[in-house]
């Protein structure tokens, strides 16, 4: 498209960006969430350093990983859920009619809810690098580098699920609906890596046999993982974690451009979809 054209749409993309993020900044929903997340990183902390003393490990890989996973996580589901309400409420409430008679077109419209969403992601990430560092001090643990290459694909992560949550509100139409498939998408793809996360650190028996309960549980878990890994935005920011652990730059990346790929499909198809919908559904 020519530049003609994106000159006005940027204009209106800044004004639903700022729009949307005093909405959300202004509501204590988003720091009841950073709170809540930020306990059950501790939390998920002080159980990795538990189990690392119990089991007489002596070096823990980055026991930061699994607290900055739990965080992103919380955080980016509850900013996916407001992307989708933001854009279902416009539409129950007609506004979103009104809109596309003026000077806003659906890509502008999503564009600046996205935006906001992100905006208000790297606040949160602030916060959590702050938490990270005071953790590192408390404890004396060692600070490492690799915690900002985390924080960049835990971006990444949250680009994808505002996206996936953008585009279930266009394909939803309604508030219910499109809240419903969002949540238990996430749900499911979350509480599948987090579980494996969990089970993975449980000691097994000395003689594990094929019918010991958590010697099944942790096989059905990594089967599951493996299946989703392609797809779900935790399984890449994981796998991103393990690359980060193994200094391998090339599988980082590799990582990084999935979710960005995911992303843009998201977004490109959220924007097609309510092209072809229309405003009124």
């Amino acid at each position: 498209m020519n530049r003609a054209k994106w000159k006005p749409r940027w204009h209106a993309i800044n004004i639903i960006r700022d729009r949307n993020t005093q909405v959300t900044l202004y509501h204590f929903g988003i720091y009841v969430t950073i709170t809540l997340a930020l306990v059950t990183s501790a939390l998920a902390l002080h159980n990795t350093l538990r189990f690392t003393e119990r089991n007489v490990v002596f070096v823990a890989n980055q026991p930061l990983f699994l607290p900055i996973l739990v965080c992103t996580g919380l955080v980016s589901l509850y900013l996916g859920v407001i992307a989708s309400v933001s854009v279902s409420r416009e539409r129950d409430r007609k506004t979103l009619e009104v809109l596309m008679y003026g000077p806003v077109d659906e890509a502008a419209f999503l564009l600046g809810i996205f935006l906001a969403q992100l905006l208000i992601f790297l606040v949160a990430m602030a916060f959590l690098f702050i938490w990270s560092n005071l953790a590192v001090w408390v404890l004396n643990l060692g600070f490492s580098f690799e915690v900002i290459g985390v924080l960049i694909a835990s971006i990444l992560m949250a680009s994808v699920i505002v996206a996936f949550g953008l585009f279930t509100a266009v394909w939803g139409d309604k508030t219910r609906t499109a809240l419903v498939v969002l949540i238990l998408v996430l749900l499911l793809l979350a509480g599948v890596q987090i579980a494996d996360q969990v089970v993975s650190n449980i000691i097994v028996s000395t003689n594990p046999s094929s019918n010991d309960p958590i010697l099944i549980i942790r096989n059905a878990l990594a089967m599951l993982t493996r299946l989703i890994q392609w797809i779900s935005p935790y399984a890449q920011l994981t796998q991103a974690m393990d690359a980060l652990v193994n200094h391998s730059l090339v599988s980082y990346l590799v990582n990084l451009g999935i979710m960005l790929i995911q992303s843009s499909v998201l977004l490109v198809g959220g924007i097609k979809l309510l092209s072809r919908k229309g405003a009124r559904g």
